[in-house]
């Protein structure tokens, strides 16, 4: 699992891919926040990306949205200040609506079925979720709603019906936010780095890109030596 001190450990994994992992849901207003970050990253270090999924808002957390109305509000001005972005209108009325309920379950199972219609298409469908919530209001629970999402990634609309009521897609979501908690995935966004057998993390919560960037590079740089000895 990550460390508590993730700038200072690692910890080691089977998997020899060289890649990010990105802790995020698609409900996370600092995940949104920290979408330009992932842009301008991916933009300069093209890196496959592993989406993990822990579940935001799930249990006794699922509830009207009108019930964290003023602690969305309260953290967008905190994420206004520091990361520059803001909610869009369509958020912001849906905010106001007050009615639609909270629940992570739904968009993360759809980021799971994405992985498993495409999986290099699985963290574009958990970007775009996070930025048409945010930006446009989308109702995360609408299948219709989704799969326009799915298709402005690529992925088959019709295969994603198919798939969406399904206990076999609410079984693999249920694995998923398994997974992610065995490997501590408890806040978000968390990134971290994988190059063969040696996972570091690069940012928990909110950092900005110089950070992750200059993280990313040093990592790099010192499993490069390391190779090379």
């Amino acid at each position: 699992m990550i460390p508590d001190d993730p700038f200072a450990s690692e910890y080691a994994t089977t998997a020899p891919v060289e890649e990010l992992w990105y802790g995020m849901d698609p409900l996370c207003g600092w995940c949104f926040a920290f979408r330009p970050v992932m842009a301008a990253l991916l933009a300069e270090e093209p890196l496959p990306v592993k989406v993990l999924t822990g579940g935001l808002v799930l249990g006794e957390r699922v509830q009207p949205i009108a019930v964290m109305r003023d602690y969305i509000r309260a953290g967008f001005g905190r994420i206004r200040e520091l990361a520059g972005v803001d909610m869009g209108p369509g958020f912001a009325a849906l905010l106001d609506d007050g009615t639609w309920t909270s629940d992570s379950e739904p968009p993360c199972r759809a980021i799971a079925i994405a992985e498993s219609l495409d999986e290099s298409r699985t963290y574009a469908m958990a970007d775009a979720l996070c930025g048409a919530f945010y930006e446009r209001g989308t109702r995360l629970d609408d299948v219709s709603a989704l799969r326009d999402v799915a298709e402005s990634v690529g992925l088959d609309g019709e295969a994603f019906v198919l798939r969406w009521d399904t206990d076999e897609a609410r079984a693999l979501v249920q694995v998923r936010f398994d997974e992610a908690t065995a490997m501590g995935v408890t806040s978000y966004p968390l990134l971290a780095y994988r190059r063969g057998d040696t996972v570091t993390a690069l940012a928990q919560g909110w950092t900005p890109l110089e950070t992750v960037r200059a993280r990313l590079a040093a990592v790099r740089q010192r499993a490069s030596g390391d190779e090379s000895k």
